[in-house]
């Protein structure tokens, strides 16, 4: 696989997971203005390391691995709630 490829997957994950710690600390600061940020960068994130598990010319140890993290994930971003 292409390193600037692999590369690019690695930041993307290391992204969503600092985002994902990020909101773990919003509830206790009343921040919903940058949980909302957060969450949209998650998600934006997630959408474009599926694009790259479905088009890039990976190998199927490889796109297993992303989709099992997409998997996840996903359902990470479906159980965080936004405060009103």
């Amino acid at each position: 696989m292409n390193e600037d490829l692999q590369q690019e997957i690695k930041t993307l994950q290391n992204e969503i997971v600092k985002e994902e710690n990020k909101i773990i600390d919003y509830p206790n600061n009343d921040d919903s203005k940058s949980m909302k940020k957060s969450i949209a960068t998650i998600h934006s994130d997630l959408k474009y390391l599926s694009i790259i598990a479905n088009g890039a010319p990976i190998d199927a140890k490889q796109n297993m691995k992303i989709r099992e993290f997409l998997r996840i994930h996903l359902e990470n971003l479906w159980r965080m709630r936004i405060p009103v």
